[in-house]
């Protein structure tokens, strides 16, 4: 956890959101990555600031669901459950059922082959050296990230892979996890996200993020974003 979030700042920030463009495709998503941002501080105030937020923006629960599934991936179970118990507070879930049955063997090939290809896609050239170095060190975590994070979740068809990459730099950069929020800042515009966008998304939690809001903005212009 980073230690130098000020959370109070992070209220403030969001309250004063500017949602002025005109691309509402746009401020959905720099909401969503403000939301995993929420999530990776704790912070329920935020959460229901960001759902009331996203109201106006044809934000589905769906979506921010999406969102907190996603988010045990960098965070972990434990914010995880917190974000998911809140949202359910917050927009019910209508029909709720259980989901608990076998994994048939057709799904978990699916899994593996949709975390593959979505992996390269965001790691492009650099996809065989993460490969080798992970197997290097721990061969197990790199076929998790395979088949856990990128085929089992962040493969799942209720998010755009552009909105997961920005919510992904977002909890990262309150993390001020420096080497994942390297590899994820690259992967988003791998995916086709914009410099801009990018750029818009850690300025939006600005200062809030601490030593992690100096690390993204250090990266950013490293990569000559900024």
């Amino acid at each position: 956890m980073n230690s130098t979030v000020d959370i109070s700042l992070f209220r403030d920030r969001i309250a004063g959101f500017d949602s002025s463009s005109a691309d509402m495709q746009e401020v959905s998503q720099r909401i969503l990555a403000l939301y995993s941002a929420a999530i990776a501080l704790g912070d329920e105030s935020s959460l229901s600031t960001l759902i009331a937020l996203g109201n106006s923006y044809q934000i589905t629960r769906n979506m921010y669901y999406e969102i907190v599934l996603q988010s045990y991936l960098f965070l972990g179970f434990p914010r995880m459950l917190q974000a998911a118990a809140h949202l359910d507070t917050v927009i019910p879930q209508k029909d709720p059922s259980t989901s608990l049955q076998r994994v048939s063997a057709a799904e978990t090939a699916d899994w593996f082959e949709r975390g593959v290809r979505l992996c390269r896609n965001v790691y492009l050239d650099n996809y065989e050296r993460l490969k080798a170095r992970v197997e290097s060190f721990a061969p197990e975590i790199f076929q998790w990230m395979i088949f856990e994070g990128y085929g089992k979740v962040l493969s799942r068809p209720g998010l755009e892979i552009t909105t997961r990459e920005l919510a992904i730099v977002s909890c990262l950069t309150v993390e001020n996890m420096e080497p994942q929020l390297l590899s994820h800042i690259k992967g988003a515009l791998h995916v086709g996200v914009s410099d801009g966008m990018v750029v818009q998304v850690i300025e939006d939690i600005g200062a809030s993020a601490g030593d992690g809001y100096i690390t993204a903005r250090n990266i950013l212009r490293k990569l000559g974003l900024i």
